[in-house]
């Protein structure tokens, strides 16, 4: 129980966060974040208290997988939401105050594919080593550099374009 409660206090805030900016509420939030936790919990009970040597990402994973669960429930009672988006479209609503920089950041964001936002929420947001992501997204390595080098150059060309035309 003692490595669960230290996981929970080490990774709650930066947990929290990265749900709740790929849902875009509090309250589904609370309850993914709660949910993600329960399992964790359970996993740490089957396996007479232990927890996975790399827990960071392995709780990641967890949450990576109860977004996309969130989605698929959401999806099948609502209708409008575009699942390729996954939980990004409010990224407008942050930024509309900001300035053109930001406004040019936003847009370029949304030109993303949604696993190019995640690979850029993950690493620049979160905080997480390629080590972890690669562990959690089921990539090499040196794939994830690569893609995210690439996902820089071209939110960066797509930066540069937006400023040139502000």
């Amino acid at each position: 129980m003692d490595a669960f409660l230290e996981l929970y206090d080490r990774y709650f805030d930066d947990l929290y966060r990265y749900v709740l900016f790929r849902v875009g509420n509090r309250w589904d939030a609370d309850d993914l974040v709660s949910d993600i936790f329960r399992k964790a919990l359970e996993y740490s009970r089957k396996h007479e208290g232990a927890i996975p040597e790399y827990d960071r990402a392995w709780l990641f994973a967890i949450a990576h997988n109860r977004i996309i669960d969130h989605y698929r429930r959401k999806t099948e009672k609502a209708y409008g939401i575009d699942p390729e988006r996954g939980g990004y479209e409010y990224i407008r609503e942050m930024f509309r105050e900001a300035s053109v920089q930001n406004d040019c950041l936003e847009e370029a964001l949304l030109q993303l594919k949604q696993e190019e936002r995640e690979m850029v929420h993950l690493k620049y947001m979160v905080g997480f080593a390629y080590q972890e992501m690669s562990r959690m997204l089921g990539k090499t390595e040196g794939w994830l550099r690569t893609r995210v080098h690439r996902i820089r150059k071209k939110l960066a060309v797509d930066i540069d374009r937006c400023l040139e035309e502000g």
